[in-house]
């Protein structure tokens, strides 16, 4: 937590000439983010709904990140930003009668600075470091109200991390990306769980010229986390998006997981469901 206190007072306070003699001052950015979120990666900033067949629950996105201030003609024609990102996600069950009661909650928040050259004229190279603190709870939802007890006795338990994470990407003509990187959780309760991780990924995007605002996509995720010995996490999803490909629109989706739960109540059990869902873009 002081460590991510310190690095907004010195977001606040950081001077453009830290990055070039050539550079602008730093200026309210016109697009919402310099680095575009993953698509399968579960930790990212989303407004949407999914649901987890499998597993008869739903999956509740809400948040968002922001670039607060960038800077452009950079050496190179680089750009960078800093930012702030406040999100949930939230498992709800899928009960009768229209009824979801809140099972468990992840909350996320931190800042993030951001780095994009082009290579050519067809490749950009990007960079995305974040520093974030993450608490998860149970709710009501998990607790029986009849039995008078929690569900599946699982108590819960005090579960939070604050880390590190370091995303480097190369994108091709705004229609496939390719990245990986690693997280370091410098704390982290339970106290005997790893303090890396791993992860890669891929996306492709397929764009009819007859229609500009319809996007059919593609991406997979995959996670290495250390939870008692290293375990592999793969996320897979499938849609289109309405509306502009790197701006406003809504993704439908079908997506499959199988890995350790995202959330951290769970953090100990193999989650493994298909389902469809929503994102809206903003």
């Amino acid at each position: 937590m002081k460590a991510l206190i310190t690095f907004l007072a010195f977001l606040a306070f950081v001077p453009s000439f830290l990055f070039s003699q050539q550079s602008d001052r730093p200026v309210v950015p016109e697009a919402r983010l310099l680095f575009p979120p993953l698509i399968a990666h579960h930790i990212e900033p989303r407004v949407g709904l999914s649901r987890l067949v499998d597993e008869e629950r739903l999956r509740l996105d809400i948040g968002n990140s922001i670039d607060l201030l960038s800077w452009r003609n950079l050496p190179g024609d680089a750009r960078a930003a800093v930012g702030a990102d406040f999100f949930t996600w939230t498992s709800l069950r899928q009960e009768r009668d229209f009824h979801f009661p809140v099972d468990a909650v992840d909350y996320l928040f931190g800042v993030n600075a951001s780095y994009m050259r082009p290579l050519s004229s067809d490749w950009v190279s990007s960079l995305r470091f974040r520093l974030s603190h993450i608490s998860a709870h149970l709710v009501d939802g998990s607790y029986d109200k009849q039995q008078e007890q929690w569900r599946d006795q699982r108590l819960p338990i005090v579960y939070s991390r604050e880390f590190l994470d370091l995303i480097a990407a190369f994108e091709w003509r705004e229609a496939m990306r390719l990245y990986g990187g690693a997280a370091w959780i410098y704390h982290i309760d339970p106290a005997w769980l790893g303090q890396w991780s791993l992860q890669g990924g891929a996306e492709g995007v397929w764009r009819q010229a007859g229609w500009p605002w319809l996007h059919a996509y593609g991406a997979v995720d995959m996670r290495f986390v250390d939870i008692d010995g290293w375990h592999a996490a793969v996320n897979v999803q499938l849609g289109v998006k309405v509306g502009r490909w790197r701006g406003t629109g809504v993704q439908f989706f079908v997506a499959w997981f199988r890995g350790k739960s995202q959330h951290g109540e769970y953090f100990d059990q193999t989650w493994s469901y298909w389902g469809p869902g929503f994102n809206i873009d903003f």
